[in-house]
């Protein structure tokens, strides 16, 4: 395993190579390296981030990030949305079916490894333990029958 001080070489060698490569400019490369970077911090290696996700073509600077984490046991994929890419203390939403109309939309807050956590044990309820993020209710992944959504 690296030290300490040569994975945050390695972190900052990614964001800059990555910054200077985006087809998207350097602001919005340097959002998808960071939101990487900070996925990565969830126990996953940088190849196993892909970012940026097209499922809602967002590729200007301020508009969120969509990233996939892949587990390198299972290979299970896990979309995460980051609404505000440039601030480190801002949580990730996890993206999931809506228990209603099996919509993408955000599903849970993920802050660190214990919040996926929690909400893989306890999955999305609108009415259980597990909260579901505020911008759950107006997201535009919802169906339009859905009784949530931007029409609701």
């Amino acid at each position: 395993m690296a030290s300490l001080a040569e994975r945050a070489h390695a972190a900052a060698v990614y964001i800059r190579h990555h910054t200077a490569i985006s087809q998207h400019g350097p602001y919005r490369g340097e959002e998808h390296a960071r939101t990487a970077i900070r996925l990565a911090a969830l126990g996953l290696g940088l190849d196993q981030i892909t970012t940026p996700d097209w499922l809602r073509r967002r590729t200007t600077p301020g508009e969120p990030v969509l990233a996939t984490a892949t587990c390198p046991d299972t290979a299970e994929k896990f979309v995460f949305l980051a609404r505000h890419p440039v601030y480190d203390d801002e949580p990730f939403e996890l993206l999931g079916p809506c228990p209603e109309c099996t919509g993408t939309v955000p599903v849970a807050e993920i802050r660190h490894l214990a919040d996926l956590g929690t909400h893989l044990a306890t999955g999305p309820t609108l009415h259980g333990n597990s909260p579901i993020p505020d911008t759950f209710a107006h997201d535009p992944g919802h169906t339009n029958a859905c009784r949530f959504g931007e029409t609701a």
